[in-house]
Parts: C-alpha cells; sequence; structure tokens
C-alpha cells in the first residue's frame, strides 16, 4: 500500500514536472511572440511619427508659401489700384474725368496714350522673355521708370504706390 501511495505520488511529481515544463515552453513561445508583435508595433509607431512629422513640415510649407502669396497678391491689388486711378485721378491726387480732359486736350492725351502704349508693349516683351536694357535696370526714378510695369520692367525702382 505505501508502495503505491509512493507510486502515486512519484507519478504526480513527474506529471506536475511534465506540466510545469509544458507551460513554461508555451510561455516562453508566447513571449516570444509578444516581443515580436512588440518590435512590429515599435516600428509602425516610427513610421507614424516619421509620417506626422513630414506633415508638419508640409504644412509649414504650405503656410510660407501662403504668406509669399498674400504679400504678392496684396502688392498685385496694389498695382491694380494704381492702374485704375490713371484715368480717375490726376497726378495731384484729385478725381478727374478723363473723358472731358480728352475732349479737350486731344493732342495731349494721344501723346500719354502713345506712351502708354509703348510701354504696355515693352512690358508685353519682357514678359515674353526679352532681356531688361541697362537703363531700365538702373531706373530708379519715376521719370526713368516704365510706369505701366515697373516691378517687371524696373527691378531696382520701388514706386509709392497710394
Amino acid at each position: 500500500m505505501f508502495g503505491t501511495i509512493k507510486l502515486f505520488i512519484i507519478g504526480a511529481i513527474i506529471l506536475t514536472l511534465c506540466v510545469g515544463m509544458w507551460w513554461v515552453a508555451n510561455l516562453k513561445a508566447d513571449l516570444a511572440t509578444s516581443e515580436a508583435n512588440n518590435q512590429k508595433l515599435e516600428t509602425a509607431v516610427a513610421d507614424q511619427q516619421a509620417v506626422i512629422d513630414k506633415a508638419y513640415q508640409d504644412i509649414e510649407e504650405i503656410r510660407a508659401i501662403n504668406d509669399t502669396l498674400k504679400v504678392e497678391s496684396d502688392r498685385q491689388q496694389a498695382e491694380l489700384k494704381a492702374l485704375n486711378d490713371k484715368f480717375t485721378t490726376n497726378a495731384k491726387g484729385e478725381k478727374r474725368d478723363f473723358g472731358a480732359t480728352a475732349t479737350a486736350k486731344p493732342k495731349l492725351v494721344e501723346k500719354l496714350i502713345n506712351r502708354g502704349t509703348h510701354s504696355v508693349v515693352r512690358c508685353l516683351e519682357i514678359a515674353s522673355g526679352s532681356p531688361l536694357t541697362e537703363s531700365e535696370i538702373n531706373a530708379k526714378k519715376s521719370s526713368e521708370a516704365n510706369r505701366e510695369c515697373p516691378s517687371l520692367a524696373n527691378p531696382n525702382y520701388n514706386p509709392v504706390i497710394k
């Protein structure tokens, strides 16, 4: 009877050791799988962080470009206003009727229109790729500058725009 109990206890111990070893091996396999999954997750997080950083960089570049475009748009709006004012405002800044001036002084208006047309043709030539002349590059005064497109024809001239 003690022999059977001893045998039963020894069998139970061996069975417990076998189950314990199987359990530990299973835990090691699960740990290895978890470590591999964890490594994949860390790689995915790093990749996503790189994408987020690139998106923030792109956003900053877009903001800088938008700021540049706003400045250019404001400048062009000021030039457009100045161009619109050429026919409705005289040199002193007072309102005028260009039609009445043309009727009263046709030769003067013809001369002004011819000079303006010549300036506009030169603007189109420059916009089409014609190189700037020395006098256009060196223009610093209003009388030297192309009045129709000073920003294009005269890079060193800074007009006062109202």
